[in-house]
C-alpha cells in the first residue's frame, strides 16, 4: 500500500468516516437481506396459492364424477407453464398416470398447509430455479393425485426483485458514505477550528481561546481542555516575563555597585582606596553568586530535581543548637530567640531543612520588631510533625500573606537587605520534602510562619 493511502488510514476523520459508514452499510445490508428473505417467503407462499387452488379445482371436479385419468389432465392444463408434472397412485403404491416428468427427490420441495410453521430465512435456500413444489391429493376412488409445480418463473421474479434491493443498498451505501463524511467533517468542524486559531498562537500572542459551544461533548470538553492550558501557559509565560524583569532589576543593584565602586577607585589611584573598593566587589559578587544558587535552587525544588539524602535528626537537638547559633544575632538587634521543642526524632535531609528554618528565622530577624519576642516551636503530632516561627513585628495583612511567597516579592520597598527569594526558596524546599509552608497571624502580634512535614517524613520518638 502506498505511503499516502496509509497516511490518510491513519487519520482519525477518515477513520471515523470508513467505521460509521461500514455500520450504516451493514445495516443496510441486513435489512436488505431481511426484505429479499421475505419477498422470497412471498414468493413460496404465491406457489402455495397454485396448488392450493389446484386442490380446490379438485374438490369441485369431484362432485362431476370424472375419472382418475380426466381429472389428472384437467389438473395438468390448471398448473402454469414449463415442467410440470402430474401423476395418479392407487392406495397400493403403483403409478395408474403419469403426465410430464416427474422431478427427482433432491428437487422436490413440499407445499406449506395451513398450519404448517413458516419457512423464514429458510426460504432463501429453499426457492432454486431447478426446484419443484410438490403436493399430492386425495381421490374419491382412494388413489391419490399428485402434482409437481416447477419454481423456475418464481425464483426468478424472485431474483428480480432481489436484484432490485442489492442495487437499492449500493446506491444507498454510497448516500451512507456521504452521510457519514459531511456528518465527520462537521463534527471535526470544531478541532480544525481550534489548529487554525493554534497555528496563530506564539510567546507574543496567547490570549487566543477556542470558542466553546456549551454542549458538553468531547469535542467541547477538548475545547475546554485547550483553553484551560492556552491559560496556563499564558499565566506561565507571565510570570516569566515578570520573572526575567525582576532578576534583571536584581542582579542590575550590585552590578551597578560595584561598576561605580570600580570607577571611583580607578580614579583615586591609591592603593588602599583600590583594596577597600576590591573588597566591596568581592562582597556583591558573593551577593550574587547566593542570588543565583537560590533561583538554581528554587527552579530544581518546583521540578522535584533535588537530591535528597535522608537521615536520622534529633529535631530537638537540632532546633537547640540553631536557636544557639542564632541567638546572638537576634540580642544585637535587641530582641530574645525562645525555643520549645517537643518533636522526637525525624528521618529527612538536614541541609534542606535548614534551608527552611535558616530563612525563616531571617526573615524573622529581618522584620521583627526591636526588642520583640520570636518564637520557634516544633511539636510531633498526629500524621505529622509541625514547626512554628513566630515574631512580635507588624504582621503582614491576609490579603498579602500568599504574596510573600513570591519570587522577588517585598512588600515594603524601602527596607534595604534580602531579595525577596528567602519565603520563596522556604515554600518550594517544604513542599519538595513533602510538606508544606504557610503564613498566619501570631498572638506575639507579627508573623506565624507554619512548617509541616507529613507523617511519612517524620515519626514521633516515644516520651
Amino acid at each position: 500500500m502506498p505511503r499516502a493511502e496509509r497516511r490518510l488510514l491513519r487519520r482519525a476523520d477518515a477513520r471515523a468516516v470508513m467505521a460509521s459508514g461500514l455500520v450504516l452499510v451493514v445495516v443496510l445490508a441486513l435489512q436488505g437481506l431481511a426484505l429479499h428473505a421475505y419477498i422470497v417467503e412471498e414468493t413460496l407462499e404465491s406457489a402455495d396459492e397454485w396448488l392450493e387452488q389446484v386442490r380446490e379445482m379438485v374438490a369441485t371436479v369431484e362432485a362431476r364424477e370424472l375419472s382418475d385419468l380426466s381429472l389428472a389432465d384437467a389438473v395438468y392444463a390448471a398448473l402454469p407453464g414449463g415442467r410440470r408434472a402430474v401423476r395418479v397412485r392407487q392406495p397400493d403404491g403403483s403409478a395408474v398416470a403419469a403426465i410430464g416428468t416427474w422431478p427427482p427427490a433432491e428437487r422436490s420441495l413440499p407445499a406449506r398447509r395451513e398450519g404448517d410453521p413458516d419457512r423464514g430465512l429458510g426460504a432463501l435456500r429453499l426457492l432454486r430455479s431447478s426446484g419443484f413444489l410438490v403436493d399430492s391429493v386425495a381421490l374419491p376412488s382412494g388413489a391419490r393425485l399428485e402434482l409437481a409445480l416447477p419454481l423456475k418463473r418464481f425464483a426468478n421474479e424472485a431474483r428480480e426483485k432481489g436484484r432490485g434491493i442489492l442495487l437499492l443498498v449500493g446506491v444507498s451505501s454510497l448516500f451512507a458514505f456521504a452521510a457519514a463524511f459531511l456528518a465527520t467533517r462537521r463534527a471535526f468542524a470544531p478541532l480544525r477550528e481550534a489548529t487554525a486559531l493554534l497555528s496563530r498562537v506564539n510567546a507574543r500572542a496567547l490570549g487566543a481561546r477556542v470558542p466553546s459551544r456549551g454542549t458538553g461533548d468531547p469535542v467541547d470538553r477538548h475545547a475546554e481542555t485547550l483553553n484551560e492550558v492556552l491559560e496556563a501557559i499564558d499565566a506561565a509565560f507571565s510570570r516569566l516575563r515578570s520573572f526575567s524583569s525582576d532578576v534583571a532589576h536584581e542582579f542590575r543593584t550590585p552590578l551597578n555597585r560595584m561598576r561605580t565602586v570600580a570607577e571611583v577607585a580607578l580614579a583615586s589611584g591609591d592603593a588602599a582606596e583600590q583594596r577597600a573598593a576590591l573588597e566591596r566587589v568581592e562582597a556583591n559578587v558573593d551577593e550574587l553568586a547566593r542570588l543565583v544558587d537560590s533561583l538554581l535552587l528554587i527552579a530544581e525544588a518546583d521540578d522535584r530535581r533535588v537530591p535528597i539524602a535522608p537521615e536520622r535528626l534529633d529535631v530537638d537537638h537540632w532546633l537547640a543548637g540553631t536557636a544557639e547559633a542564632w541567638a546572638p544575632l537576634f540580642e544585637e538587634r535587641g530582641a530574645r530567640l525562645y525555643l520549645e521543642s517537643r518533636a522526637g526524632t525525624i528521618e529527612a535531609d538536614r541541609a534542606l531543612l535548614d534551608r527552611v528554618l535558616l530563612n525563616l528565622l531571617e526573615n524573622a530577624l529581618r522584620h521583627g520588631s526591636a526588642g520583640g519576642r520570636v518564637e520557634l516551636s516544633a511539636v510531633a503530632e498526629e500524621g505529622g510533625l509541625r514547626i512554628a516561627v513566630e515574631d512580635a513585628g507588624p504582621g503582614i495583612a491576609p490579603e498579602d500573606r500568599e504574596r510573600v511567597f513570591e519570587r522577588f516579592e517585598r512588600l515594603d520597598r524601602t527596607r534595604r537587605g534580602g531579595g525577596g527569594l528567602g519565603l520563596a526558596l522556604a515554600r518550594a524546599v517544604a513542599r519538595l520534602l513533602g510538606g508544606e509552608l504557610a503564613l498566619e497571624a501570631s498572638p506575639l502580634g507579627g508573623a506565624r510562619f507554619v512548617w509541616w512535614l507529613p507523617a511519612q517524613a517524620a515519626e514521633k520518638s516515644g516520651q
